[in-house]
């Protein structure tokens, strides 16, 4: 966009341009800005020729690949960091007009609306972004529900600059627009808003190549009379590249000159500030700029971190002899801060003409005047105090005209008066965008012809910018006073608010930078009250009224004039703009509309209440208990009314107080939190149940032992090899087990046997449990002997021997540890393989590298532990070519409970507790009653010491008892069962003339069996617990927790073969209704986690649920679980009393509380139509497992029941190789038929028939079981394997 030029004159071209690439040639390979993390380490880097060469391909694809042409606007809408700058610095050689915008952080709900209005205000072509805002995006959009996913700029296309496309493009393409003139819009910089609305300043190449050289100059001769060469500067800023301050002074003017940058992030600097400090002492730098609060905050927290470490130096090897220049501006400038920053830092080498003021706005670009010298103007008598000083007449530019002008009558004033600085020359930008009537009034400003003129010229033909800004000249020197519209007129007397709002932050209990002085006259004109209202710490209204109190008393005593309200607020209600300053006319708009957030009102109604008692504002506790802590941290950036139960949005948060929240988390708490709280802990009571313990959130420490790394590697042949001899071992482990079983069987059944001898064939079962069961540790304490600390290569000799034994011990969980698992034979197993686990303990899971684990007394493990980990590929050294597997100890305290992951290595002390979805990492050390939560874990509370009584002890001695005879008494029921299902077989027709009948009977005695253990199952449900009710748990006795135990235990154990045939039928759902569960039969859920004892206590309708935990069992009370329209991911645990309705619930989540989404009831169930045709569907599943054991029975033959002579032990070894390799073809071709990429049977993807969801039931069916029923885990860990995937 250029401007309209009269005819005589003629365009320039710019020749900032050429300029810059002058300096990125020169300096080709020169490092030109280093970007410091928060962490301390080193981000991104750029040399001039570098950052020059991606500018030149941003500008290639905006004018070649995106079609933006000259003059078009284009949002820079970028993260922190310095890819901004090369965009920026693309828009300027493609002559597009850049729009800066404040990036958009979280909480999205706040900064996102903000862009919009930009946007909709400036109507760009092209949104530029880098891959940080644009992941944020995606992300958000992808969420189900997100208030913000729908105010992202719609029909905007984003463009990512920072990719691998744009890193090809650099080194290949570049573009440079011909003919910019001086008069061509460069930028739009969209004013803070003060004092109104924001507005977009249009900044023509001419104002911003002089601004650049107004900067330039002012330096420069800073330097000069320092005697220092400019050619070794150093420069540091943390400013944020989207504000006129920022760019210009820290990125453009470097850039120009040539100087050496280093840069972090302003967000850094708020959670961190003395890292400023560290960089500029670490890289030695020179020059610098931050506004006035900057320099007041890094002396106060230096001083706070120097006190408490006794008197030492916070930063080490900390020196700040180098830096020459400080350049102090965007805001105010204090009378004390010169003075406190000098006498803090003095001592560490800090010159005394480091101080540089300031004084610049949006409209000239950003800088005015500048004055290398810290001075203080003579107090006038319309003064309350002095000014420091911005410019003189000896440092002004010779292209900037300064002039003070009565506002009123527009005439120019003497020295000495105050009035409205007005400024011409060729920096002042071109006007706001889309406001030609405003742009007029403050861009076109024009004196009056004066025959007296003070400075002896005819100025009436200059055109000038209203500033809008109040200062005066004095002895030659510019002082600011504040801005116009925030002048107070107070029985005639003038006064700056800043005056007041500085006696006021020196009361204790007010927020510094939040308070806001004005007068009470709505229309700015004549007369008016003082009022006042401002930001109290850990607000309550007696405090905030003894803080109103002593504001009162100090105003009187250092302004001079009576307040006549004093308004306490809630912490982060007061009115500020986007880069954090007081807007003074909309809080008096807000106060005069009652639409403060007040806590409490100091003003003639108020002080007839209360007492004639006088003192100070009290101070504000500090020793609180944890809960509290956390509690008055809430407070003091939330208000004192937020709510911790609502959302982090509901609660007003936003960047900078999550910034904050971090920082007085890490000053109140050891907390290591995360960035995005918001994401991870949607409440703040959420975030309080983190935080909150002994630790606050601390992780554990961590103690890395040595390792025995002494064990050689083989190649991958020898490995491959002996692990097919070990497969064949394994396979004839399982045939000779059953040889000690065969022999019992001819014992008992034999020819003319009695009868009642059948009643011991449950014995033929045992003792070949028994056998396997002895086989496994024989081969353990043979082959690998005692497990120790090591570190060995995959491919070595003692990888196969750990292999080996650890695949036998999977084929005995398979096969026996699952009937076993939580009764006292588990543990006599893992004793005997060498295990040091106390008999008192319980444990529901299971164990591996036995000798590595220690278990102690009444200690309760739902999650299974190894001690081991596998590491990563090894690319050189010893062990090259391989991973490696590293065993470590784990030792599990008494009375701990483990219901998450433990790590090899970790030392878990007495009492403590590993939560649901908790990963303790590896060698972490879990001091005694603490409770760990969270992945990686953390330390988030401690749990209380529990003693077990006598009577506890002796009930429960009894339940193991009964939990060691039910399994026996299980496998009698079991075979008491079978027998009825074998006689009525016996007794039907079955065509024995057909070659498969002896199969078919044996295989429908095992469904029989299968089908009367769930009848079963019902009554017992029924008559051993009842109908459970939610309410408090009544003392529990040992008989009741038996009889659940019984009831459960024989639930698992029957639902082995419904889960094969009908896992995803509504049969599933039928039975556990008969059961007592209320479910609908639209709903999907996997019956092995819904056991008798808890059936009652849930309702799921039209719902589906993966694999879940439900602990309906809380704080001594059952309580009841409500699930909806509904879809659950998984490893999902979900508390007692939760309903959840309409959401959808992401996997490995804890649900605490209720859950109301926005779920639509499509796509959370499978419609009932079809999963009525999955019933359909068990009948085939039934079918194809029959069929699937005829190669074996055919291998076999009918010697498999009925040997000739002696044992086949080999051939029966064959015949489980025969049977394991039958279902693997089976899954082979399941998976063919459901998942082709060219049919045979002509279905087309997508299509989904009714017969293709039956046959899908049938495929996920058996390859749930397949892995077990097939035996091929024995092949895991092997080549073999990955042959077969």
């Amino acid at each position: 966009m250029a401007l309209v030029k009269s005819a005589e004159e003629s365009p320039k071209k710019t020749t900032l341009i050429h300029k810059l690439n002058s300096v990125a040639v020169d300096k080709q390979n020169d490092p030109f800005a280093t970007w410091h993390e928060a962490n301390g380490t080193i981000g991104q880097k750029y040399t001039f020729g570098g950052l020059w060469a991606e500018a030149g391909a941003i500008a290639y694809n905006l004018h070649h690949k995106w079609g933006v042409k000259k003059g078009d606007k284009v949002v820079l809408c970028y993260g922190f960091g310095l890819h901004f700058f090369a965009a920026f610095l693309g828009c300027l050689r493609a002559g597009v007009v850049a729009i800066l915008v404040y990036p958009p952080f979280p909480p999205l709900t706040k900064t996102l609306p903000k862009m919009e209005k930009v946007i909709k205000d400036c109507q760009p072509v092209l949104i530029l972004t880098d891959m940080t805002i644009m992941a944020m995006k995606k992300v958000d959009e992808l969420k189900p529900i997100s208030k913000s996913k729908g105010m992202w700029p719609k029909r905007m296309p984003f463009k990512v600059t920072n990719g691998r496309s744009m890193y090809m493009t650099r080194k290949l393409a570049t573009f440079d627009q011909e003919d910019i003139l001086e008069s061509d819009i460069a930028f739009y910089q969209y004013t803070s808003g003060s004092t109104g609305d924001p507005k977009g300043v249009m900044v023509t190449f001419k104002a911003l190549e002089a601004n650049v050289k107004i900067n330039h100059d002012g330096i420069s001769q800073k330097l000069t009379e320092d005697a220092f060469d400019a050619d070794k500067i150093v420069g540091f800023s943390w400013l944020p590249q989207y504000h006129d301050f920022g760019l210009i002074f820290a990125s453009i003017v470097p850039f120009t000159e040539g100087w050496r940058m280093h840069m972090m992030s302003p967000l850094t600097f708020i959670k961190k500030p003395l890292h400023w400090l560290d960089l500029m002492s670490k890289y030695k730098v020179t020059l610098g700029v931050a506004p006035d609060f900057a320099y007041h905050l890094v002396a106060r927290k230096f001083k706070e971190e120097m006190s408490k470490a006794g008197g030492k130096c916070p930063i080490a090897n900390f020196d700040l002899s180098s830096i020459q220049y400080l350049q102090n501006g965007a805001e105010p400038i204090r009378l004390d801060t010169h003075k406190e920053f000098s006498s803090t830092f003095s001592q560490f080498g800090l010159r005394n003409r480091w101080f540089c003021s300031g004084y610049g706005l949006a409209e000239h670009v950003v800088t005015v005047s500048w004055l290398n010298e810290h001075r203080l103007s003579t107090q006038r008598p319309e003064d309350t105090k002095s000014f420091v000083a911005v410019g003189s007449n000896e440092t002004f530019h010779p292209c900037v005209n300064i002039t003070i002008v009565d506002p009123a009558s527009q005439h120019e004033l003497p020295a000495d008066h105050t009035g409205e600085i007005w400024i011409a020359g060729p920096s002042v930008a071109a006007g706001y965008h889309g406001k030609p009537e405003l742009s007029s009034e403050v861009f076109q400003a024009k004196l009056p012809p004066q025959e007296d003129s003070v400075t002896n010229q005819d100025d009436s033909t200059t055109t000038f910018l209203r500033t809008g800004d109040l200062g005066f000249m004095q002895d030659g020197y510019l002082y600011v006073c504040g801005r116009i519209k925030d002048l107070l007129i107070i029985n005639g007397v003038n006064y700056y608010p800043q005056d007041i709002e500085l006696a006021v932050q020196s009361c204790n209990g007010v927020r510094p930078g939040c308070v806001a002085a004005f007068s009470s006259d709505d229309s700015g004109e004549g007369d008016g009250q003082l009022e006042v209202v401002f930001e109290i710490r850990n607000a309550n209204k007696m405090t905030a009224q003894a803080v109103c109190e002593a504001i009162k008393s100090v105003i009187i005593q250092d302004i001079g004039i009576v307040p006549s309200k004093i308004v306490a607020l809630e912490e982060r209600s007061i009115a500020k703009t986007t880069s954090g300053k007081i807007q003074r006319r909309r809080n008096r708009d807000l106060l005069h509309a009652n639409q403060h957030k007040a806590v409490f009102v100091l003003d003639q109604s108020s002080m007839l209440e209360i007492a004639a008692t006088s003192g100070g504002p009290r101070e504000l506790a500090q020793d609180l208990p944890p809960s509290e802590k956390f509690d008055a941290i809430m407070t003091s950036l939330l208000g004192a009314d937020y709510d911790p139960d609502s959302g982090w949005d509901e609660n007003g948060l936003t960047s900078l107080i999550l910034i904050e929240l971090n920082n007085k988390l890490a000053e109140s708490f050891p907390a290591t939190v995360p960035s995005e709280i918001p994401d991870q802990y949607p409440t703040p009571a959420a975030l309080k149940e983190y935080i909150l313990s002994p630790n606050h959130g601390s992780f554990f420490p961590i103690e890395v032992p040595s390792f025995d790394t002494s064990a050689t590697r083989h190649p991958w042949s020898v490995v491959t090899l002996l692990q097919g001899v070990g497969i064949i071992v394994l396979f004839l482990m399982l045939s000779v087990s059953t040889f000690p079983s065969y022999k019992c069987y001819q014992l008992i059944i034999y020819d003319g046997a009695p009868p009642s001898l059948g009643i011991l064939l449950p014995l033929v079962f045992l003792l070949w449990h028994i056998t396997f069961t002895l086989l496994v540790c024989l081969s353990k304490w043979i082959i690998i002997g005692k497990y120790s600390s090591k570190e060995v290569p995959v491919a070595s000799l003692y990888y196969v021997r750990w292999w080996f034994v650890d695949r036998a011990v999977h084929l005995w969980e398979m096969l026996i540890g699952r009937y076993a698992m939580g009764t006292p034979w588990q543990w006599l197993f893992y004793s005997m393989m060498g295990c040091k686990v106390h008999s008192s303990s319980k444990l529901d899971c299971f164990l591996r590298e036995f000798d590595l684990l220690e278990i102690g007394e009444n200690a309760e493990i739902s999650f299974g532990i190894k001690c081991r980990k596998f590491g990563p590929w090894q690319e050189s050294g010893r062990d090259a070519g391989s991973p490696t597997l590293r065993f470590r100890p784990i030792r599990i305290g008494n009375g701990c409970v483990v219901k998450g992951q433990v790590g090899p290595g970790v030392v878990l002390g007495d009492g403590s507790k590993v939560e649901n979805l908790a990963a303790v990492p590896e060698d972490s050390q879990v001091p005694t009653s603490a409770i760990a939560t969270g992945s990686p874990a953390h330390q988030s509370g401690m749990t209380k010491a529990k003693e077990h009584s006598d009577h506890e002890k002796k009930s429960m001695a009894v339940l193991r008892i009964i939990k060691c005879v039910w399994p026996l008494m299980e496998l009698c029921l079991t075979f008491a069962i079978a027998g009825s299902a074998g006689r009525a077989i016996t007794t039907g027709s079955f065509g024995m003339e057909w070659r498969y009948a002896t199969l078919l009977k044996a295989f429908l005695i095992i469904v029989l069996t299968g089908i009367g253990n769930l009848l079963v199952c019902i009554p017992m449900k029924w008559i051993l617990i009842g109908h459970r009710k939610p309410g408090p748990v009544t003392k529990t006795s040992i008989v009741q927790e038996s009889l659940d135990w019984v009831v459960d235990y024989h639930f698992f154990v029957s639902l082995v073969l419904l889960d094969l045939v009908a896992e995803n039928a509504v049969i599933i759902n039928g039975f556990l209704w008969l059961l007592g569960l209320d479910i609908d039969m639209e709903t999907k859920v996997w019956g092995v986690h819904f056991p008798p004892s808890k059936v009652d206590l849930m309702c799921l309708k039209k719902s589906t649920l993966s694999l879940s935990h439900f602990d309906v069992k809380q704080d001594g009370e059952y309580k009841k679980i409500h699930i909806e329209n509904t879809s659950i991911g998984h490893s999902v645990t979900i508390d007692g009393g939760v309903t959840i309705d309409s959401a959808q619930v992401n996997p490995l989540t804890h649900v605490t509380a209720n859950i109301q989404g926005s779920l639509s009831s499509k796509g959370t169930r499978l419609p009932l139509s079809k999963r009525l045709v999955v019933d359909l569907a068990t009948p085939s599943i039934a079918t194809v497992l029959f069929f699937s054991l005829i190669p074996t029975y055919e291998f076999f033959q009918v010697d498999f029941f009925t040997p000739l002579s002696g044992f086949p032990i080999v051939k029966l070894a064959l015949a489980l190789v025969v049977f394991c390799f039958t279902w693997v073809l089976l899954l082979v071709f399941l998976q063919w038929l459901m998942f082709p990429s060219q049919s045979f049977l002509g279905r087309k993807e997508g299509q989904t028939k009714h017969w293709s969801i039956a046959m899908f039931a049938i495929y996920m069916n058996l390859q749930c079981y397949l892995w077990d029923l097939s035996l091929l885990p024995i092949f895991f860990g092997t080549h073999f394997f990955n042959w077969f995937l």
